[in-house]
């Protein structure tokens, strides 16, 4: 059991000294009483010091040949670089004169160690580990195991990101089989655990659980909001040392400050939320019967959009109707509840905009457009008057809830409610429907992001489009957990910027829900810089940086990660394509009519993706061949270059074969347009093109009917924008390189097939 209150004790003491970190010797004390094993050591003195006694006095205590002297000093951060730890043969003279020469380099020093030699390799993987914990806003204490010892840093540098180190939340550390998911997929501990190609076993899992579970309890009573006066912000043991069948901590740092008090953020409720998402009635504030501003903007998008004008208002004293739309002198006038009253005023006027809001008790869910509040400097006072404004609405109506500010607006196509501020002429209106797409839900702190998103893609028609701002109330995981509730919801696209308190945990359990109900979740996090790390601080942070412990965090919860925009768009292609469809294995058909594609993709058939095809198959696609009078130039195999001589005909009969076959779980067409074999143009006077006659129509019904995913790649320049807007039309995503097809593709396969 572990003594906590020894341990408060030890960090109240340090504390008092003004120190904002341990010794080595009291970290070692902490691992004592936390049932964690530290290795046998002597503390001597700076002030008091007499190096013969001293080396007398480890000669006879500490065990082994060697001995392990070390400068114990708040003042030398990095010990081992600066000559303070010597390993030396256990001899009364050695060690004396060792100590003498190390008192007389570190005169700053406060004392010195003698501690007992453990025998293990420095340079064997799995004989020095690092076990990490510190403390996360948005996720509470993290923990990180990955290779340790002094090259640590560089080791997980060198090695493909995800590999190492692994990262859990201490919170979800307990869910059943999460240690052992946890273990199974730590890299250096195949090492430890000899599951490695001439490996040997060198401690049991139990021995490594014991310290994870150690370090778990630890940080989850010293955490802010906990029962401790003292908070962890960093516990790091590097290394811990695999020797003798058990682990051992050879150096150790630990940092902590006062505990912040104070609960979780009072989230809003449930049916607050699900107003925002489900609207019936809508009201807009801050709409000009002179200009066309941006409230204006907005009125007029929400009633194209088809909203219902007689569940529309406007709130503006003075006037009868703007557009059709009835106005109402104050929220309180209003004939009915408004489930999304949207706020599209300067700055200064929001604190009283929401409070007569919340006082009228006549509105449920506000989408806050207008910026400035808190978010730049000199809006302080604004952004806590909004703050204010959100409790004393919420006091009177306990589904009040609140979208932004600084938000965009948001889209419902179910109940066709369009409140971005984007004239139409600017962006097409993203209602509408994909009928070969999946049904999707696009969530994102920023709304330029959403809009930039579905100008590029505009096939992509999403059931919801919440764009969410500065999250000063609703947050993005509390729309995504509310959308991850409807069963007939395929995807989920998220964009994050930055977490508020445990939002990073919260949006994780949520995404783990998602996928639990077999939804798609595409994340983009920005903010990849680790804004925590410090000069002094030590190599868990360096290591298991902000963006890094987000990126594995989320992707062990079920988030397909992005690592850049066009990643984000083109997997967002493939999951809005194919969400939904049972994909059994990676091996895929692949074909170009030009060798530099077909090579390209061959090139790039690796991890899940295989390119296997059995010769009853191939003989199938050779009578397709030779009906074409293909069979003398090119073989049936794949990748399959079909040639620049094959027609539409051609490609479309040994695509539907491929796509028929139990073989392929899927296929990837690139083909270079410029060829007169095909119908890569729209029908026209000048040429004898006409895209209805091409092969993709017949190929797209061909991969519904199978349920298979479908890529179609056009290697060519702007004149053949029709051709790939044509094939997206018919459902199928569109890339213009076929090495970025594959590598895409062949992510999408790791994250469906795990």
């Amino acid at each position: 059991m572990t003594d906590f209150e020894a341990i408060e004790k030890i960090l109240a003491y340090a504390g008092a000294a003004g120190r904002a970190s341990l010794s080595e010797p009291e970290v070692y004390e902490v691992l004592t009483l936390a049932g964690l094993a530290a290795p046998a050591h002597l503390l001597f003195s700076a002030a008091s010091l007499d190096p013969a006694a001293a080396a007398t006095q480890t000669c006879a205590k500490l065990a082994g040949d060697k001995t392990v002297l070390k400068l114990v000093s708040s003042k030398t951060l990095h010990k081992t670089e600066s000559g303070g730890v010597k390993v030396l043969e256990k001899t009364p003279a050695g060690l004396e004169e060792a100590l003498r020469a190390m008192a007389a380099k570190f005169p700053e020093a406060e004392g010195f160690m003698a501690v007992e030699f453990l025998p293990h390799s420095a340079f064997a993987l799995g004989e020095e580990l690092l076990l990490g914990a510190r403390s996360d806003d948005a996720f509470g204490p993290v923990l990180t195991l990955g290779p340790g010892g002094t090259n640590a840093e560089a080791l997980t540098r060198s090695l493909r990101p995800g590999v190492s180190p692994s990262v859990i939340p201490v919170d979800l550390a307990f869910n059943s089989g999460a240690w052992k998911t946890f273990l199974a997929h730590n890299w250096v501990w195949k090492y430890a655990a000899g599951e490695v190609r001439g490996g040997r076993r060198l401690v049991q899992d139990g021995e490594l659980m014991k310290w994870l579970e150690g370090f778990s309890r630890l940080m989850k009573h010293f955490r802010d909001g906990g029962d401790s006066d003292w908070a962890i912000e960093e516990f790091e043991i590097n290394p811990l040392a695999a020797a003798r069948g058990h682990l051992t901590a050879l150096d150790g740092v630990l940092r902590f400050r006062k505990a912040r008090k104070g609960g979780p953020r009072v989230k809003p409720s449930k049916a607050g939320v699900h107003g925002l998402l489900h609207t019936r009635t809508a009201a807009v504030v801050g709409v000009s019967e002179k200009k066309m501003n941006m409230a204006r903007i907005i009125l007029n998008n929400i009633v194209k959009a088809g909203f219902p004008k007689e569940r529309t208002y406007i709130i503006k004293e003075g006037v009868a109707e703007i557009d059709g739309v009835k106005c109402f002198a104050s929220p309180a006038a209003l004939p009915e509840k408004v489930d999304m009253y949207v706020v599209a005023v300067p700055s200064p006027e929001v604190p009283r905009v929401l409070a007569e809001a919340g006082e009228s008790g006549k509105v449920n869910g506000v989408v806050l457009i207008s910026g400035g509040m808190g978010e730049k400097a000199g809006s302080e006072d604004v952004g806590r008057a909004v703050v204010d404004s959100i409790a004393a609405a919420r006091a009177k109506n306990p589904d009040f809830a609140l979208s932004g500010g600084n938000s965009l607006g948001i889209v419902l196509n179910a109940e066709k409610i369009n409140t971005l501020f984007i004239p139409e002429y600017k962006l097409e209106h993203p209602i509408g429907a994909n009928p070969y797409g999946a049904r999707t839900a696009f969530v994102s702190q920023s709304g330029a992001f959403v809009i930039s998103t579905i100008s590029k893609m505009p096939w992509l028609k999403p059931a919801y489009s919440v764009t969410v701002g500065n999250q000063q109330d609703v947050t993005v995981p509390d729309y995504v957990e509310r959308l991850a509730e409807e069963e007939d919801l395929k995807v989920i696209l998220v964009y994050m910027e930055g977490f508020k308190p445990g939002d990073g945990l919260a949006l994780a359990k949520v995404i783990e829900k998602a996928r639990s109900k077999g939804k798609l979740v595409v994340l983009y996090k920005a903010g990849r810089t680790a804004v925590g790390q410090k000069a002094v601080m030590g190599h868990t942070a360096s290591i298991a940086g902000d963006y890094l412990v987000t990126r594995l965090i989320m992707e062990n919860a079920g988030a397909l990660v992005a690592e850049t925009f066009d990643d984000f768009n083109d997997l967002a292609a493939l999951a809005c394509s194919f969400g939904g469809w049972p994909v059994k294995h990676g091996n895929t058909f692949f074909m170009s009519n030009a060798g530099f594609e077909a090579a390209g993709m061959a090139d790039g058939v690796a991890g899940k993706i295989t390119a296997d095809m059995s010769q009853a198959l191939a003989g199938e696609m050779a009578k397709t061949l030779k009906e074409f009078k293909l069979d003398s130039i090119v073989d049936a195999k794949n990748p399959l270059d079909i040639t620049p001589m094959g027609p539409d005909a051609a490609i479309g009969g040994v695509l539907k074969a491929a796509l028929a076959c139990d073989e392929f779980s899927g296929a990837l067409v690139a083909m270079v347009p410029l060829t007169p074999a095909m119908n890569t143009l729209p029908k026209g006077d000048k040429w004898p093109d006409d895209l209805e006659k091409s092969f993709l129509k017949g190929a797209a019904e061909a991969a519904r009917a199978a349920c298979k995913p479908l890529l179609f790649c056009v290697a060519a320049g702007s004149i053949y924008e029709p051709y790939c807007a044509y094939a997206q039309s018919l459902g199928l995503p569109v890339f213009r390189s076929s090495d970025r097809a594959v590598k895409v593709y062949r992510q999408y396969l790791e994250y469906i097939l795990g």
